[in-house]
């Protein structure tokens, strides 16, 4: 197995990549070692981490096993259906391999931290998969509920502190689990038998869900508006989280006691170096207030500190900000200019608490589950954000309206990630300190792979257009 790979390949069963998936890194002669054989319909190609290495790399696409027959040759790219012309090949896919050619392109696939061969058979036997990724759901692999031994190595991009490797017994990381941790001295892991561990742990052939957690040191900036909020106690006492380590520095950026601020102690948030942190979280209406807005003199660098590879965090937003003509904001004239607004347009209207639900993007962040399973229900919501720009994914929806309580944007090679949660006094935030858990969790996952202070961005950097590590 190549260990640098230096392209990936996910070949899905239907078009526009639906169906069971599979990845590849090394050349198959016969897919029907890995349960594919003619049944491929749609096609994403990666530049590996070791692409640099051979950068006129290509995969080809076979019509007969052992790469005999017609051949389909394609460039790093994304291809939803290959039984339509120019490529007429769906279904038609016998073995793969990879070769030089001309001219490739990105996409980029990501950071590798372990790469993982689950089998379904013992002694790393029968059908194989290659994850790489978190999966939300073996089913997306083919090969839920039937897993009897594992093999885990160090990918191309190994965290220096170490990995976490979690499989859970339910989809979208739920159920019984069990760790693995593959440490700094460490360069492989097996398991050849899932039944041999203890009665209480053995998982054999009940795997469904499988979340990668590489370990680091992260640093959070917390961003306090309204002194109403109990975010800062939460977060300062959260100094470890599933092997993650996070050091805070809290700032107050509103000068207005009238308006619950702190005139002794604030700051302009562009005296901060953002760029000493790999968070940034705005806690709840940090960011403006009741006709104020106090992040005016920031908005450049909160954007540019996203685009190189920041994560910034958002709680709940006010929609009553006054906008720069001094006119008092309406529900059209929201302030968001933190955010790209001009190029993904967004609004933020008041609204009372709602029940919500979590949607398939949002249950496959594993934000809601891991490491506490959340009821959303209990949360108490504020006011809710409204977009029609697709980039913006929906993690969880009103279930009046539909609107968005929360959401990711990816921006250059950094996020942003909110949910309108509120936590106005000690019952809303003790209610949602679980969320708070999770939600570091998640934003240090991220943040290890695209954060300029990580040791990870300085020997490999992603692409703006890039599909990431979690989808």
């Amino acid at each position: 197995m190549a260990s640098t790979p230096r392209l990936v390949v996910e070949v899905f069963e239907h078009v526009n990549y639906h169906g069971r998936k599979i990845t590849l890194v090394e050349s198959i002669p016969n897919t029907t070692e890995i349960g594919a054989q003619d049944v491929i319909s749609s096609i994403k190609i990666y530049q590996g981490p070791g692409f640099s290495a051979s950068p006129n790399y290509k995969a080809i696409f076979h019509e007969h096993e052992k790469y005999k027959g017609r051949r389909l040759v394609l460039a790093p790219g994304f291809y939803p259906n290959i039984h339509e012309i120019p490529y007429n090949f769906g279904d038609a896919i016998t073995s793969i391999s990879f070769s030089p050619a001309a001219h490739p392109t990105p996409p980029v696939y990501g950071a590798v931290p372990v790469v993982i061969e689950v089998f379904s058979d013992v002694d790393f036997s029968g059908r194989r998969s290659l994850i790489m990724r978190d999966v939300s759901s073996m089913f997306e692999v083919g090969m839920n509920d039937m897993i009897s031994s594992v093999r885990i190595q160090r990918g191309p991009n190994f965290p220096f502190s170490g990995c976490h490797i979690i499989f859970y017994e339910h989809v979208n990381f739920e159920g019984r689990k069990i760790n693995i941790d593959l440490n700094s001295r460490e360069f492989q892991k097996s398991i050849r038998n899932l039944r041999d561990l203890p009665h209480s742990q053995s998982f054999s052939d009940i795997m469904s869900s499988i979340k990668i957690v590489p370990l680091g040191v992260f640093r959070v900036l917390i961003v306090v508006g309204d002194n109403l909020t109990g975010e800062p106690a939460v977060l300062q006492s959260l100094t470890t989280l599933e092997g993650l380590e996070f050091q805070y520095t809290t700032v107050h950026i509103n000068d207005n006691p009238d308006n619950r601020g702190d005139s002794n102690n604030a700051v302009k948030l562009s005296n901060v170096t953002l760029t000493n942190y790999d968070i940034i979280w705005f806690t709840w209406f940090a960011t403006g207030h009741d006709g104020e807005y106090f992040v005016e003199d920031a908005d450049d660098a909160i954007k540019d500190f996203v685009r190189k590879g920041g994560v910034v965090w958002t709680s709940a937003m006010d929609n009553n900000i006054v906008p720069p003509d001094g006119v008092h904001a309406s529900e059209s004239a929201w302030r968001g200019d933190w955010l790209p607004v001009d190029r993904h347009p967004i609004d933020v209207v008041g609204a009372e608490d709602s029940n919500v639900t979590i949607t398939e993007d949002g249950q496959k962040t594993g934000m809601f589950t891991w490491p506490h399973k959340i009821n959303v229900d209990n949360l108490v919501t504020d006011d809710h954000w409204i977009t029609n720009d697709p980039s913006y994914r929906k993690l969880v929806v009103r279930e009046d309206n539909n609107g968005p309580i929360g959401i990711q944007l990816q921006w250059g090679d950094g996020y942003y990630v909110g949910f309108a949660v509120d936590t106005r006094d000690a019952h809303k935030t003790a209610v949602a300190k679980p969320l708070i858990e999770n939600t570091l969790c998640y934003l240090a996952s991220l943040a290890w792979q695209t954060s300029p202070r990580q040791p990870l961005k300085g020997r490999y950097r992603t692409n703006q257009n890039s599909d990431m590590l979690f989808q």
